[in-house]
C-alpha cells in the first residue's frame, strides 16, 4: 500500500521593509539616474560642438557665366573594346555625346566628332566643342 506523505509548506521569507521606504528609495534612484543621464548628455554635446564664431548669413553663390576659359575645348570621349559595341550602339554614343555638348551651349558648327575604328575591332569616339569655331 502506498503511504500518504504529508508535505508541509515551507514558510516564505519576508523581507522587512517599511511600506513607503522601499518605494521611495526606488523612485529616488530612478530620478538620480535620469538626472545623471541628462547631465551627461548635455556635457557630451557641449564637448562635441565647441563654441565658435556664429555662422555668417549664407548668400547664394552665383555660378560663373562660363566655367572654362573661352579658348579651352570641351571633350567627351570613350574607348570600346572589340565585341563591346555594334554600329547601332556606336551611333547612339555619338548622338548622346553630341547632345551633351549641345546642352552645354555649343552651336552645331562648333561640334567636332571623330570616330576611329581599329583593325582589332575596337572603337574610339571623341566629340568635342571647338570654341574657336563660329
Amino acid at each position: 500500500m502506498a503511504q500518504k506523505s504529508t508535505v508541509t509548506p515551507t514558510p516564505i521569507a519576508k523581507v522587512h521593509a517599511p511600506g513607503n521606504r522601499k518605494r521611495g528609495r526606488t523612485l529616488l534612484l530612478i530620478a538620480a539616474g535620469l538626472v545623471a543621464g541628462i547631465a551627461g548628455g548635455a556635457f557630451a554635446i557641449r564637448m562635441l560642438v565647441p563654441p565658435g564664431e556664429p555662422e555668417p548669413a549664407k548668400e547664394p553663390q552665383r555660378q560663373p557665366a562660363e566655367i572654362l576659359p573661352r579658348e579651352e575645348p570641351v571633350e567627351i570621349s570613350t574607348r570600346m573594346r572589340p565585341g563591346e559595341w555594334t554600329e547601332e550602339s556606336l551611333q547612339a554614343h555619338v548622338e548622346d555625346y553630341q547632345r551633351r555638348i549641345r546642352d552645354m551651349g555649343a552651336k552645331e558648327s562648333q561640334i567636332v566628332t571623330n570616330v576611329e575604328r581599329t583593325e582589332t575591332g575596337a572603337a574610339r569616339v571623341v566629340v568635342s566643342w571647338d570654341r574657336a569655331r563660329d
